[in-house]
């Protein structure tokens, strides 16, 4: 039987702690030995989080910068409180629906910019830290949106924005030693109650996809111990799957022309066997080799380094 995975003191950083997934993240990392730094704009929710915490015997203080704006100061706050920092969960945003092109401005890129600046600003500011622990660990908090939702295209372009970068991220951390990894989850939270107006839907989702069945995925990652990082995954209740970018087949026109594709449409568009592609250079030697096979022994077969 596996033994009770001990965070041993670790400190980490949740943000968005003060409801939903993020207060049931920080909650499952204190309850297994972390010391938490709760993050949240709301002060009194996420002092609600941090007594919650303190009354089941786990350690955990209270932080309400903004992220976008108080990245800096979340990160002096677990050094100033606990003189370390090993793990950041960046868990924040906001979300609005409405039609693309009826949207205020302003509200689509506050959405934007939210999620996207907080995950960046948070990331940066923690990095130097992450690299000093010697076991960083790195969480974003993308979503299955980046796929396409209706009516909620700020939200699933700064998504899909966090998912780009996670997989960079994962590649250019790793040589420093810390490691990153993107989650796609599905749970029901303050956010999606009021996404679904199928009862049927909302009652499955309350029994089947709690949040905090998605903070024990995220504190399996964040333990010091794990060393499966690197890839994006989909978490819902007690399952998850692997997610990445597909191709399916390619095909050859005779000339670059508009008329050339025009022909070849149909055959462009037709389903067939997939292709994974976990990294932007996983697809370029694909592409390479389909038009140039003599390259197949020349580009590494791991695709690692060879858009560079």
């Amino acid at each position: 039987m596996t033994q009770m995975l001990d965070f041993n003191g670790r400190v980490a950083v949740v943000t968005g702690a003060g409801q939903g997934m993020g207060r049931e993240h920080a909650k499952m990392l204190a309850s297994r030995g972390a010391r938490v730094v709760a993050n949240d704009i709301n002060a009194d929710r996420v002092a609600d989080t941090v007594s919650a915490i303190i009354d089941s015997g786990g350690i955990a203080v209270a932080d309400s910068h903004n992220i976008v704006t108080g990245a800096a100061d979340i990160v002096q706050t677990a050094l100033n409180e606990f003189g370390q920092l090993d793990i950041v969960v960046n868990n924040a945003g906001i979300n609005a629906f409405g039609r693309f092109w009826e949207m205020d401005p302003d509200t689509w890129w506050k959405i934007f910019d939210v999620s996207v600046k907080g995950v960046v600003e948070v990331s940066r500011a923690a990095m130097p830290h992450l690299i000093a622990s010697g076991s960083g660990r790195l969480i974003n908090i993308s979503s299955n949106g980046v796929m396409g939702v209706p009516l909620d295209s700020a939200y699933n372009a700064a998504k899909a924005a966090i998912w780009g970068l996670g997989i960079t991220l994962a590649a250019e951390a790793r040589e420093v030693g810390v490691q990153v990894t993107t989650l796609m989850p599905v749970a029901w939270t303050p956010m999606t109650e009021d996404a679904f107006p199928n009862p049927v839907i909302r009652d499955a989702m309350r029994n089947t996809v709690p949040a905090s069945a998605v903070s024990a995925f995220v504190a399996w990652l964040a333990h010091q111990d794990t060393t499966v990082h690197g890839d994006t995954f989909e978490v819902a209740g007690v399952s998850a799957g692997r997610v990445a970018i597909a191709g399916m087949p390619r095909m050859k026109v005779a000339t670059p022309t508009p008329e050339s594709w025009a022909e070849g449409a149909g055959l462009l568009t037709q389903d067939g066997e997939l292709r994974p592609f976990r990294t932007a250079s996983e697809s370029f030697r694909d592409q390479m080799v389909y038009l140039a096979p003599e390259l197949d022994s020349v580009l590494p077969a791991d695709a690692a380094d060879v858009s560079r």
